[in-house]
């Protein structure tokens, strides 16, 4: 259906037929922008000889002046009909369901990309045991990111780690060692200096007796090597330590079972080498200590001990 506007000029008659100042024509207004001049009048049946005009008939010249458009026929001539209300409102609806279609649409496609991979449900494998063409994952759902393979070799990080531990280790060992002092007492728990270097019930005592607990640990007062660790006569079982200066140092009437170490074992001061007992010639279980000048002379160990800054408790017979 057309609904163009459909527009008619309706002509006007002279300014001086409206102000009233001549005579209404019956014929048609010439156009705005000329003169209105005497139009011929054809002669009909029974009207006087062609070729003459009446008086009435005609407008003098002078009389007709321009007529000139007035606002209002200019803007009636100018003004164009629009659609219809009907039409207008048809457009904006299919405008409106326009826009709801496409928010529609984002919408979906949003929520679509919301949802997570492990949401999604995987196809189900045809009938007949067909495998699917494609098969999902979340390689497919995260944007196409796949995550690469690593290529690097970790057994040479995973040696160079135990390497590390190592060397921790024993660096921490030699840190030890070196806050380990050259010297120690040969016991740090309560005990009872009980007999010294001297005569004794008619014989001469090489050492000392220091009384304590059974199953007291015994330290190794020197660093060195053990030379010996077992029975011996009289001592029940003893334990020998040669220092790199030659001393010796000895512990006696452990139990077998109170002896920790082995001959020719390394010790360093102040390590547990055993445990005190009462085995040999003893009155109850205490530790007999001496000390052997160049592995061969007894000397008085409590001079010897205060020398190298151990002191003994006080003597109590």
């Amino acid at each position: 259906m057309d609904y163009s506007p459909t527009t008619r000029d309706i002509p006007l008659p002279p300014r001086s037929v409206r102000i009233g100042l001549s005579p209404a024509s019956t014929s048609p207004a010439a156009p705005a922008s000329t003169a209105v001049t005497p139009a011929p009048i054809t002669p009909a049946a029974g009207s006087p000889a062609a070729g003459t005009v009446t008086e009435s008939a005609s407008v003098p010249a002078t009389a007709a002046a321009p007529v000139r458009p007035t606002p209002s026929t200019a803007k009636r001539t100018a003004r164009r009909d629009g659609p219809p209300s009907s039409l207008k409102a048809r457009t904006a609806l299919v405008a409106v369901a326009a826009g709801a279609v496409a928010v529609a649409v984002t919408g979906s496609s949003d929520n679509a990309q919301s949802v997570s991979p492990a949401a999604t449900p995987s196809p189900a494998a045809p009938e007949g045991g067909a495998q699917p063409l494609l098969a999902a994952s979340s390689a497919d759902l995260d944007g196409g990111v796949v995550p690469a393979a690593s290529t690097a070799d970790m057994d040479s990080y995973g040696s160079q780690l135990t390497v590390g531990k190592q060397l921790a280790a024993a660096a921490a060992a030699r840190e030890a060692a070196a806050r380990k002092p050259l010297f120690a007492a040969p016991l740090t728990a309560k005990y009872s200096f009980t007999s010294g270097f001297a005569m004794r019930w008619g014989s001469f005592h090489g050492g000392l007796d220091l009384a304590a607990p059974l199953g007291t640990p015994i330290h190794a007062v020197t660093d060195g090597v053990v030379k010996e660790a077992g029975p011996a006569s009289g001592y029940g079982n003893w334990i020998q330590i040669k220092a790199d200066d030659g001393t010796v140092t000895l512990y006696g009437h452990m139990a077998s079972s109170g002896v920790l170490v082995s001959k020719g074992q390394k010790v360093t001061a102040g390590d547990v080498i055993g445990l005190v007992g009462s085995e040999g010639f003893s009155t109850g279980p205490h530790l007999h200590f001496e000390v052997w000048k160049n592995g061969t002379t007894k000397i008085d160990p409590a001079p010897w001990l205060a020398k190298h800054g151990i002191r003994l408790n006080a003597y109590t017979g």
